[in-house]
């Protein structure tokens, strides 16, 4: 797995930190008996002509896991996020970081897709950390065995793009690639705002297929139980986070940093909220930079968010 890491503050209890909130670890090729598998991806599909973007985001899994090992021995303390102890790490484990490679992207999707679909076949709930923002093409793409299926994407950014310098599959491709599968019925997206890739063209072709929009500032202006109303009762969700669709004052860890985005709690609730009125199968993190954290508080922020991504998809599978 990794390498491991001493903890920052032995008081708040002492764990093995090398895997995500010191749960056990599990192998690629090991026989999966848990409810929750994280993975960390660190790229899928990058742009040939974007290779600073796809260096910044190589480190990213193995970051968000150091950036919170100083709670890794914490499982029988309160999160009071939630108002209950913290997620049984029983039931959870550490895949590690997949052997991907930036110049063999075919073999990238390849295998990110088998492995959603073992972890899917074996009845977990695969929680990814990324790396680019191209992942969750192969991702979602290996949620079919799950049936129909709705997108909760929080980004900054619509992400419906048809090519770029070529590419079909790259970061800005991501919710039109995953608007073709068969298995995705609906599709909402939040907190985009600023200049984006996206033209009139674009946004168009998103609305015309049926995406519900949800700009930043009407989460500003309204919170998000609005946001929540428009998720099934009972849907398979997966929840998509580009982490710049979160505010650079608590996230500037992002590549493509974006004034007035959403705060934490937005995040928390909407992620709540949705285990609460419906099933979290899926959940992808993305686009965390780490040279971009200067005193490793994004890192600790994306942890957290993870850590209640756990939970939530725990919460689901207990219904």
């Amino acid at each position: 797995m990794h390498d491991k890491k001493p903890l920052v503050m032995p008081m708040l209890g002492s764990a093995d930190a090398s895997t995500f909130m010191g749960v056990k670890p599990i192998g690629l090729k090991e026989k999966i008996e848990c409810d929750v598998v994280v993975l960390g991806i660190p790229c899928a599909t990058p742009y040939r002509s974007a290779t600073e973007y796809l260096e910044a985001n190589l480190n990213a899994p193995q970051s968000i896991r150091e950036g919170i090992a100083m709670w890794a021995g914490s499982g029988d303390r309160i999160d009071f996020d939630r108002g209950v102890p913290l997620f049984s790490k029983d039931r959870v484990r550490d895949m590690g970081d997949l052997p991907v490679k930036p110049d063999r992207p075919e073999a990238n999707r390849a295998l990110i897709k088998q492995t959603v679909m073992d972890i899917v076949k074996a009845g977990a709930v695969p929680i990814a950390i990324g790396g680019d923002d191209s992942i969750p093409v192969p991702l979602i793409a290996g949620l079919e065995e799950i049936g129909p299926l709705t997108i909760l994407q929080i980004d900054a950014h619509i992400d419906w793009r048809d090519e770029v310098d070529g590419e079909r599959n790259g970061l800005s491709n991501v919710m039109r690639r995953v608007s073709e599968l068969p298995f995705v019925n609906r599709m909402v997206q939040v907190g985009q705002r600023g200049l984006g890739s996206a033209g009139p063209d674009e946004l168009a072709d998103a609305k015309k297929w049926g995406v519900e929009f949800f700009g930043a500032e009407d989460v500003f202006d309204r919170g998000v139980d609005h946001i929540l109303e428009r998720i099934p009762a009972g849907a398979n969700v997966h929840i998509n986070l580009d982490l710049d669709g979160l505010d650079p004052s608590i996230m500037p860890a992002v590549f493509v940093p974006a004034p007035g985005g959403l705060l934490y709690w937005h995040l928390i609730k909407l992620i709540r909220g949705v285990a609460r009125k419906a099933k979290l199968v899926s959940f992808a993190m993305v686009e965390f930079v780490p040279a971009r954290d200067s005193d490793s508080n994004a890192a600790l922020l994306a942890g957290r968010v993870l850590t209640m991504a756990i939970s939530a998809a725990l919460e689901s599978k207990d219904k």
